[in-house]
């Protein structure tokens, strides 16, 4: 396994994220225009080379199962796995709904890359609680 500087670490991560949020975005069937904005912004504002933003729009029009991407994953902590289930999360929030297929799409990357159910469950948890909080301040606004 070759070593990795924490920047080509980091880069290598948020690089499978994207494609792992892809897959997300097309659990529901299809990928929105606001998820497809998203991922716009993030690869925009990265210094992807010509080829990585080739996989990434061949990726929107034809999604590579997880799988595949997982594959080609570089070792990580577990709080990096965290962070990765909680981008996923990130992007099928973005049109302020979570779907069953994008939680059950979320759950099967997880285990792909070695979160424990238990894990899974705690972050799933915090998500509900986020969306709950921010949901009161509709209430408060009165909108």
């Amino acid at each position: 396994m070759p070593v990795y500087t924490k920047i080509e670490k980091d880069k290598h991560i948020l690089f499978a994220s994207i494609r792992l949020m892809i897959c997300v975005g097309h659990a529901d069937g299809y990928i929105g225009n606001k998820e497809m904005d998203r991922i716009h912004e993030i690869v925009n504002s990265e210094h992807f080379t010509l080829k990585e933003r080739q996989i990434l729009m061949d990726d929107m029009d034809y999604p590579k199962r997880p799988e595949v991407i997982v594959e080609d994953l570089v070792a990580m902590t577990q709080a990096e796995k965290l962070v990765m289930m909680r981008k996923l999360y990130h992007m099928a929030l973005i049109d302020r709904k979570l779907s069953p297929s994008e939680t059950k799409e979320i759950a099967r990357i997880a285990c792909l890359i070695g979160i424990s159910e238990e894990k899974q469950r705690q972050v799933e948890e915090w998500i509900r609680e986020g969306i709950a909080w921010r949901e009161r301040w509709k209430d408060i606004v009165g909108e």
